[in-house]
């Protein structure tokens, strides 16, 4: 179709915009009038226009990602059954598919535009793809024990640089290879399930802000001042607790050893605190840290 003709068709549903839009004001108070005008052309016009079926749905002022979300995680679910998707790839489908429509449903409040609809488009085309192609890879995550080599070695790297000292690598790796044990654990019954992967995934990032190499912007541990830590404790105490790496019990315990750290690093900060005192609070917070991320 030439643009001319294009032109002319978009200008005719704006001609007609006032006769069908009483229509659409009956039927919903709310609608705006680029609300009613998609509506008007995606109803008119859509096939003409080269508009998909969910960018017409869109016009409309629809979620059709939305709509369709129960379908798709049925066609992930058969996928798995079928044993053309493995467990886990299907999980990160179907968890990837609600990120998607939250993202259509944040668009949606202000109007979806053209440049948002061919970005929602985009992403589900690719999620439609990955499960028919068999997502092979997805969603997995690598070995923890493979990857025992590598940390090691940053450990030493980070003793090397000073950021680190020799104490805390050591008590670093012995934590890395509780991580090994973990996974092994959960690996008895021949799958890792999404939550004890999430979970192994959050020990191992709890160890990698602990190295103090991560990516710029993460927080390196042994750079943080000891209040600095003394914060950061409190929220990772809440969710260890919520994540049931420990236990409610555990977690009083941990807290009140919190609260005479804090208040002896407040004390510290009243006089110039000798380095054998610094050292020793400093040893108490790594131990604190320790049993979070145990």
């Amino acid at each position: 179709m030439s643009l001319f003709n294009r032109t002319i068709l978009a200008t005719s549903a704006a001609a007609i915009l006032g006769v069908s839009a009483s229509a659409a004001v009956a039927q919903s108070g709310t609608q705006t009038n680029q609300d009613r005008l998609g509506a008007v052309v995606g109803a008119l016009f859509g096939d003409r226009l080269g508009l998909s079926a969910m960018d017409q749905a869109w016009l409309r002022g629809g979620r059709p990602l939305s709509d369709g979300q129960s379908q798709f995680a049925t066609r992930v679910d058969a996928s798995v059954r079928s044993g053309a998707v493995s467990s886990a790839a299907g999980t990160k489908l179907r968890a990837d598919y609600a990120s998607l429509v939250d993202l259509e449903r944040q668009y949606s409040a202000g109007g979806i535009t053209t440049q948002e609809r061919t970005d929602l488009s985009a992403r589900y085309n690719a999620l439609i793809q990955t499960l028919d192609s068999g997502a092979a890879g997805y969603g997995e995550t690598a070995n923890v024990a493979a990857g025992r080599t590598d940390f090691e070695r940053r450990v030493d790297a980070a003793v090397t640089a000073r950021r680190i000292t020799r104490t805390q690598a050591t008590q670093l790796k012995t934590d890395y290879q509780a991580v090994i044990q973990l996974e092994t654990r959960y690996q008895a019954d021949g799958v890792i399930s999404a939550s004890e992967r999430a979970d192994l995934d959050a020990r191992l990032d709890a160890l990698d802000a602990r190295v103090g190499d991560g990516p710029a912007g993460q927080a390196a541990t042994a750079n943080q001042t000891p209040a600095q830590r003394l914060t950061a404790l409190q929220t990772s105490i809440t969710t260890a607790e919520n994540a049931s790496r420990i236990t409610r019990a555990e977690a009083a315990d941990i807290r009140v050893a919190l609260g005479d750290l804090q208040r002896l690093n407040t004390a510290y900060g009243r006089y110039a605190a000798s380095s054998d005192d610094t050292a020793y609070l400093t040893r108490r917070i790594g131990e604190l840290e320790a049993r979070v991320n145990r």
